[in-house]
């Protein structure tokens, strides 16, 4: 089946005003990454295909509440604290437009930005004692932060929100 990507006309602003906002750093050089709402845990989801994570949920909601998107995107189901998403808001990094799709569909688009073509998909196995070693490593590499950097992230974080915030409202009407 073909990818059902469903082009939407949303402002997408430069690079990197909304990868920014919502928390994504584009550090493996996707071309494209998702947006939506997980109402388990109430949160902003972000996902380029090879990582999904919780995402700064005051940037989403700017961006996806923001008088130039939200009408675009008010027949999308993008998910609420109420409601599973049941469609992504994909974003084209490379072109700077939006695209909404079913979230399986979405799902198998952007894993396929990291399948090299002509080499069939690979599954890695991992045993329990596999899991302990890796989290083990990750926590000597990635020491908890100290209250010093959590207060300059999330004074980041407000500037990086309101960056996109005059970005769109900048737009007019």
């Amino acid at each position: 089946m073909e990818n059902q990507l469903i082009p939407i006309s949303i402002p997408v602003p430069p690079a990197p005003l909304l990868e920014r906002a919502v928390g994504y750093t584009n550090d493996r050089a996707a071309r494209y990454f998702a947006l939506w709402w997980e109402p388990c845990g109430d949160e902003a989801m972000v996902s380029d295909g090879f990582v999904t994570f919780t995402g700064h949920w005051p940037g989403y909601l700017t961006y996806a509440q923001h008088r130039h998107v939200f009408h675009h995107l008010a027949t999308c189901p993008l998910g609420s604290s109420d409601e599973p998403a049941r469609m992504k808001l994909i974003i084209d990094l490379r072109e700077r437009k939006g695209m909404v799709a079913l979230v399986r569909e979405a799902d198998r688009f952007l894993a396929a930005q990291w399948q090299p073509e002509g080499i069939p998909e690979r599954t890695l196995v991992l045993n329990p004692g596999d899991l302990e070693t890796l989290v083990e490593l990750y926590i000597q590499q990635h020491p908890a932060p100290n209250i010093e950097e959590v207060t300059r992230q999330m004074e980041e974080d407000h500037r990086n929100v309101e960056a996109l915030r005059c970005w769109l409202d900048a737009l007019g009407d």
